[in-house]
């Protein structure tokens, strides 16, 4: 679901073609794809509609429940033993900022490999060095390293505070345009879901006329992440995972 290799292989089709007429429409279907997916404005109409919007934390400071954090937010280098965070890390600095309003919560971070080919370290695993390091007690962080995916988070979450006894009543902390897939997910298996949105793509500020004319390589980029959760919503739903 990448518009950019779309483009790419009508082009590859075009000039494989050698009917004239075809070889014109193919052209013009790529270019008619490039601009329709490049474009800022469309594609802030789209995100804006689906994802959870983020909210003052401000919101949240006062909401019972322990912070859920899901994976999916930095990779381990074995070989300098460093965590290289990506920009879905916000997941973790928001979460981070709501524990130190009221540090008796606990943190659970959920987040194996969804690595197939060769063994890699669980994240959920390095994050819980990463943040006994940070000053957090040990005690107040819970760590879930077997999930492969989102509806393997809210199942062997679940399952972990099943077996202490704890309380479902959450505050979820996940991108804001995975949260719909993350929240029914976590609905399914009894949890009360509060959402704390992370890492948004929606623009808060007001866009530029550039913004609903010119194509975007950012904007073209950004497409694969929504059209993945849509594919992915799904998916679910057939499956019986939401």
């Amino acid at each position: 679901m990448v518009p950019f290799n779309w483009c790419l292989l009508l082009l590859v089709l075009g000039f494989l073609l050698k009917k004239q007429r075809l070889r014109k429409i193919i052209h013009l279907s790529t270019l008619a794809i490039f601009l329709f997916f490049s474009n800022t404005f469309i594609f802030q109409q789209c995100v804006s509609g689906w994802e959870h919007p983020a909210e003052a934390l401000e919101k949240h400071k006062n909401t019972q429940g322990n912070l859920v954090i899901l994976g999916g937010l930095s990779s381990y280098d074995d070989e300098t033993g460093r965590i290289h965070f990506k920009e879905a890390t916000d997941r973790l600095l928001q979460g981070l900022l709501l524990y130190h309003d009221r540090p008796e919560r606990k943190i659970i971070i959920s987040g194996g490999s969804a690595e197939i080919y060769f063994d890699e370290r669980p994240e959920a695993d390095y994050l819980h060095e990463f943040l006994i390091k940070t000053g957090i007690p040990s005690q107040n962080i819970l760590f879930e390293v077997n999930s492969r995916n989102t509806y393997e988070n809210a199942l062997n979450t679940a399952a972990l505070m099943d077996s202490m006894n704890m309380d479902k009543s959450i505050i979820l902390v996940s991108s804001g345009f995975h949260l719909p897939r993350a929240i029914a997910c976590f609905k399914k298996q009894g949890f009360t879901v509060k959402p704390l949105a992370a890492h948004t793509l929606s623009n808060h500020q007001p866009l530029k006329p550039a913004d609903y004319f010119l194509p975007s390589l950012n904007t073209l980029q950004c497409w694969p992440l929504l059209t993945k959760e849509w594919v992915g919503i799904l998916v679910y739903k057939l499956k019986g995972y939401i």
